[in-house]
């Protein structure tokens, strides 16, 4: 057994342990029930040649039974097999949606290098496309396995019971039909592979197209977008058409091999019955058993390639599953200390895992508690991965960040994050009213803040007003219906709101003019009085009166200090403010 075949066995077994077994005792029920349906299906053969029988008798008397026997199992196996159906689709449902929700929550729980290392698309991929396809090889395999096979294997044994003769001539020839369609299945499992990534590349193109659209009407780049998507789409039909072809080739191949079947088949019973090896009542019923048993076998030889589908898309699954990291508290980790005078990095490095270099190199300051800090560079300079690295969206290569004496990873990630605000240059909008957009983690300390004051002195108030429902009003996905200044102002009540000791804010007012800028910056000083606040700055005006500046350049940090003394000392720091950078 090679490796690929070794790690398909290892996916199917977790997948069976950790989801399909949870749900034993409904399929166990679903087993009977189709016991019940295959066992019903070779009463009609049975039946046939038992009527034929006493036809040549001239026994008619028992004939009335038929009308009798025929309804009952018809009513027999319809009932069993629509609770069969029932149950195994509901079974199948509830097997996905399990395997969906622990996809998206190991997705949500794991560090944020999982989205920036797939893509949103390929990930709505998994969690869309790649689930369908197992829940659609599950009620395959439950179905059409279980119920089809062990009706096959029923009408097989009523088969060999009228002639066991021509049954051993029918199973010879099975291998035939066994052998292309198995190559087949694998030429489409390879292929389903290759057109799930392709898709999970489709999904991400729609969604850079639909994010920045306004950035694409404004450069007018609409030709440009329809035509990668173009692009996208013929790759996609190009995929699925050689999926379909090579599905469509099982019907004719099967086909094929049916009427050899029934010429040799028709052939061999008449030697049987001229020979007097056989009568016209067990052939009859012979050839009533084969056509019953011919929707199964066609179905199930159409398995395979549904089979590998699921499976590749198992795999895939589970190669996600292997990519998310998980940050973890440790097991006796403390919750936030309330005073931990200084805010220290000590040698702290740190790399993406698509960057050749680091981001951060040995990078060492201190902040004191209370206190507001300014760090400034060019991009790239890592300024908003100090951000990331202290609400541990990453943990740092080496160094050490320390709040006092207590080390970060000593910290408990859930008490660490309850106690920092963090304003991002894009601020996201949930499809949930401006109020809830406002007020999205529901904490104790909230409760000290005037939410009506607060929206008065953001303006907040103006917009909100107009709003239909005002603060009940649902803003929409992104908040498509607020200007850039709006969501700015939304995002900084929403840090305010939070009412956390520790604030980030990364270019909180970049999208304001210098009016509102003043205005706002004014409300920041009244809320933001005795926390510590951390700011990334690219104005000049706003950094003056700053208790300790930063200042960053590739990586390194070149200098920290009070605005007076850097201007005077820091060649860089000089060519910042009298460059365009610092205005």
């Amino acid at each position: 057994m090679n490796a690929h075949n070794m790690k398909e066995l290892s996916s199917s077994r977790r997948f069976w342990n950790e989801y399909i077994k949870v749900y034993r005792l409904k399929i166990i029920i679903s087993i009977l029930l189709i016991a019940v349906v295959a066992i019903s299906s070779s009463f009609y053969p049975l039946t046939i040649n038992w009527s034929f029988k006493l036809i040549e008798e001239g026994n008619g008397k028992y004939l009335f039974i038929v009308m009798i026997i025929v309804p009952f199992i018809a009513l027999l196996r319809g009932l069993s097999n629509y609770l069969q159906i029932l149950l195994v689709n509901k079974t199948a449902l509830n097997i996905v949606g399990d395997l969906q929700k622990k996809i998206y929550e190991k997705i949500i729980q794991s560090n944020i290098e999982i989205i920036e290392d797939n893509g949103a698309g390929n990930l709505i991929s998994r969690l869309s496309n790649d689930t369908t396809l197992i829940l659609q090889a599950l009620e395959r395999l439950m179905n059409s396995l279980l119920k089809d096979g062990l009706t096959a294997l029923v009408l097989l044994i009523t088969m060999i019971y009228l002639d066991w003769k021509l049954a051993i001539v029918i199973c010879l020839l099975l291998p035939v039909v066994a052998l292309p369609i198995y190559k087949i299945g694998k030429k489409v499992n390879n292929i389903s592979k290759g057109a799930q990534i392709q898709i999970g590349k489709f999904t991400n193109l729609l969604n850079q197209s639909f994010q920045n659209i306004q950035t694409i009407k404004s450069f007018q780049l609409e030709n440009r977008e329809i035509q990668n998507t173009n692009q996208e789409i013929e790759k996609r039909i190009f995929n699925l058409y050689k999926l379909t072809k090579y599905r469509a080739i099982m019907s004719p191949i099967i086909e094929v091999l049916a009427g050899v079947f029934i010429g040799l088949l028709l052939t061999f019973a008449g030697y049987q019955i001229l020979e007097g090896n056989s009568t016209l009542g067990q052939l009859t019923a012979f050839i009533t058993a084969l056509l019953m048993i011919s929707d199964p076998i066609r179905r199930i030889s159409t398995l395979n390639s549904v089979y590998q589908e699921g499976l590749a898309a198992v795999e895939r699954v589970y190669g996600l599953y292997s990519n998310c990291n998980i940050i973890e508290d440790k097991p006796d980790s403390l919750n936030f200390p309330v005073d931990y005078n200084l805010l220290k990095f000590e040698n702290i490095s740190f790399k993406y895992k698509a960057d050749q270099r680091n981001v951060l190199n040995n990078i060492t300051f201190a902040i004191k508690e209370g206190t507001r800090n300014y760090i400034i560079g060019e991009s790239g300079a890592g300024k908003s991965t100090i951000f990331k690295l202290l609400i541990r969206l990453h943990e740092a290569k080496s160094g050490e960040i320390k709040f006092g004496d207590t080390e970060i990873q000593d910290i408990q990630i859930k008490s660490l994050r309850s106690c920092v605000s963090v304003v991002s240059q894009n601020t996201f909008i949930f499809n949930d009213t401006l109020k809830n957009n406002i007020n999205l983690e529901k904490n104790e300390s909230s409760e000290n803040i005037d939410f009506e004051k607060l929206m008065d002195d953001l303006n907040i108030n103006n917009f909100a007003d107009k709003l239909q429902n005002k603060y009940d009003t649902k803003i929409g996905i992104d908040g498509i219906s607020l200007s850039g200044g709006e969501l700015q102002r939304l995002a900084i009540a929403r840090a305010i709101y939070k009412n956390a000791p520790l604030l980030l804010l990364d270019e909180a007012t970049n999208s304001l003019d210098s009016i509102n800028e003043i205005e706002i910056n004014k409300t920041l000083d009244k809320y933001f009085k005795d926390k510590t606040v951390l700011i990334i700055a690219h104005k000049l005006e706003t950094i003056k009166d700053a208790d300790n500046i930063i200042v960053l350049k590739d990586g390194n940090m070149v200098g920290a200090g009070k605005y007076e003394d850097l201007q005077k000392e820091n060649k860089y720091f000089q060519d910042l403010i009298n460059s365009s950078f610092l205005k």
